[in-house]
């Protein structure tokens, strides 16, 4: 899948007041392949923060929800232990139930010593947004590339931000339906 420009961006070696590049994706898959594999997301932050030549501060962390099910859990238990009754928990016991049967998405996140890269993932709707932001320039076409690899792409839209200070960002619109319909 090739990325379409909408307009482009400058060198940013000569963009007044660069301050960092900023990449924002939301991807629509066609399967949940990658979305709901907690190791894929795991293995995307890392191997993104090698590609891009970026430090990694630590390990990315990666997470399912809702992760605080069981603390919750043990909450209305503890309720229950006391004697309350209240609709409220009757209302989170209902909700917790609900919540056992859904498939949940993932977050993770990767702290960079540039800045950071993070991603959260809705599998029911096969979809996920992601984003990186750095001090230090990178390729975002490898950056894009890198993500998309990792999923079964169906289309997706995003921006490519050079953020300045005391100057005029620049921004170029990505989007892969207009290269699909031209």
């Amino acid at each position: 899948m090739s990325i379409e420009v909408v307009s482009t961006v400058q060198d940013v070696t000569r963009t007044k007041g660069f301050v960092g590049r900023h990449l924002l994706l939301d991807v629509q898959t066609s399967t949940p392949r990658g979305i709901n594999e907690t190791t894929a997301i795991y293995h995307l932050l890392e191997g993104l923060s090698v590609a891009l030549d970026m430090t990694l501060v630590y390990p990315p962390l990666v997470a399912r929800f809702p992760f605080a099910g069981s603390e919750l859990s043990r909450f209305v238990e503890s309720l229950r232990a006391e004697g309350i009754q209240a609709n409220a928990v009757n209302a989170m016991e209902q909700h917790l139930t609900k919540r056992q049967n859904e498939e949940a998405g993932i977050s993770g996140v990767t702290v960079w010593l540039e800045s950071h890269a993070a991603i959260h993932t809705w599998t029911e709707e096969n979809f996920f947004s992601f984003d990186a932001y750095s001090c230090k320039d990178f390729d975002p076409e490898r950056a894009v590339e890198y993500v998309l690899q990792f999923f079964d792409v169906q289309s997706y839209n995003g921006l490519d931000i050079v953020r300045t200070i005391d100057a005029p960002q620049q921004v170029r619109v990505l989007d892969s339906r207009r290269s699909e319909a031209a």
